[in-house]
């Protein structure tokens, strides 16, 4: 009953030629229109520039010691500027954002490796230090997994010798066999695996014009697209045939969750087909996690469909419905950086945007974008889940029919 009410309308909207064109091609229209014109905010200029970071070594073994000196200070160290710091200092750098994230190396962190136990170096962030905390977790990620990947190599290559009974004994030169070998190996694959990390993270401190305003638009137009659907709930209210509805069926909330979940539908097909025609037509690269894709787009249409029911309960007619859905949708577009980038907004503006749907979907988009792991974006998904519940309690306590 739920699905064939919501299916109902996603069938109304996506036959009306008129709804298309602003679900979908109104956006792709601006996204080559700003993606051009503004081409010149995302230049190669605005790259990250050096910046400093903080380690606290609570290790003081040989693998901490050459993650600081020959890692962090040495091949990165026109990308880091690194201060070895204990836990109070690290706090205050925090505090007072002298440092976007503090590096936290464990205790026992080299003799875990050396036997081949897991291991885990924790960051510290700044929150509004996103992108460069994202950086240092980067690459102090791909250095754990460069050692645990070698002394595996180690583990497997004296089991090997073991197995056939030859020799191998490098402990007199003050190593463990282990560590003997996978210093051999680092020298055949350690640099080109950290070069890559390198290179990697360089590719991705900027996104293009184009891909800021495909995130941006959709987010924009999601809302458009709820709103599309609110307002054929309004025809349906001032036609009566709502009530119809409820006295025919089971009664008011299978109604109502109905059409959210229509309007959520509407959200998610249209954000899809955007998605995918923007990275086939337009080179878009919205990050290669197709599950924290999901959870965005998800989360981003829950609160679209929330804010829908919400405009539907608080407008008495299509032509109100219009007006308000427009003044909120451009209102929160502007404010939540989906016209010109955030970065080069006021600070007013930057901790305004944060209470627009906008903002919180752009970003989760946009650090997909950039390279980051799907467990980066949850907090943006919790966030616009949150903001839809708010939006649809408010919507289900004044729906009328």
């Amino acid at each position: 009953m739920l699905l064939h009410i919501a299916l109902k309308d996603l069938k109304i909207i996506f036959r009306d030629r008129q709804a298309l064109a602003v679900m979908l091609v109104m956006p792709l229209l601006i996204v080559v229109i700003l993606g051009s014109a503004l081409g010149s905010s995302f230049s190669p200029q605005l790259a990250i520039q050096r910046f400093t970071v903080g380690v606290v070594n609570n290790d003081e073994g040989l693998m901490s010691q050459i993650f600081i000196n020959e890692v962090l200070r040495g091949k990165l160290s026109d990308m880091f500027s690194t201060f070895v710091i204990d836990e109070q200092k690290a706090e205050e750098m925090l505090k007072s954002e002298a440092a976007p994230a503090v590096i936290v190396i464990p205790e026992g962190f080299s003799e875990s490796i050396e036997n081949g136990k897991p291991v885990r170096i924790d960051i510290k962030a700044h929150g509004d230090s996103r992108l460069k905390s994202g950086i240092v977790r980067s690459v102090t990620e791909g250095f754990a997994e460069n050692l645990s990947m070698g002394y595996a190599g180690a583990f497997a290559t004296l089991d090997t010798l073991k197995k056939y009974n030859i020799p191998f004994n490098a402990q007199a030169n003050g190593v463990s066999n282990a560590t003997a070998i996978m210093g051999g190996l680092q020298k055949k694959l350690g640099s080109e695996m950290l070069k890559f990390k390198e290179i990697d993270q360089e590719k991705q401190k900027t996104i293009s014009a184009m891909s800021y305003y495909s995130a941006a638009m959709l987010v924009m137009f999601l809302l458009f697209g709820a709103n599309t659907g609110t307002k054929l709930i309004i025809e349906e209210r001032e036609s009566r045939t709502l009530g119809r509805l409820i006295s025919a069926r089971p009664g008011k909330a299978a109604l109502i969750t109905g059409k959210f979940l229509g309007l959520m539908l509407i959200c998610f097909t249209q954000a899809v087909i955007l998605i995918i025609f923007t990275q086939l037509f337009y080179g878009v690269n919205w990050g290669v996690s197709l599950t924290g894709i999901a959870l965005v787009t998800l989360s981003s249409a829950f609160a679209a469909a929330a804010f829908g029911m919400f405009i539907a309960a608080i407008a008495r007619t299509v032509k109100v419905a219009d007006g308000l859905g427009q003044l909120f949708i451009q209102a929160f577009t502007v404010i939540g950086g989906g016209m010109w980038p955030i970065y080069l907004m006021p600070e007013p503006v930057k901790i305004a945007a944060r209470f627009t749907l906008n903002w919180w979907a752009f970003n989760g988009y946009h650090d997909l974008m950039m390279g980051m792991n799907p467990q980066t974006v949850l907090p943006y998904c919790g966030i616009l889940v949150l903001m839809g519940l708010a939006y649809l309690s408010f919507g289900i306590l004044k729906f009328r029919v």
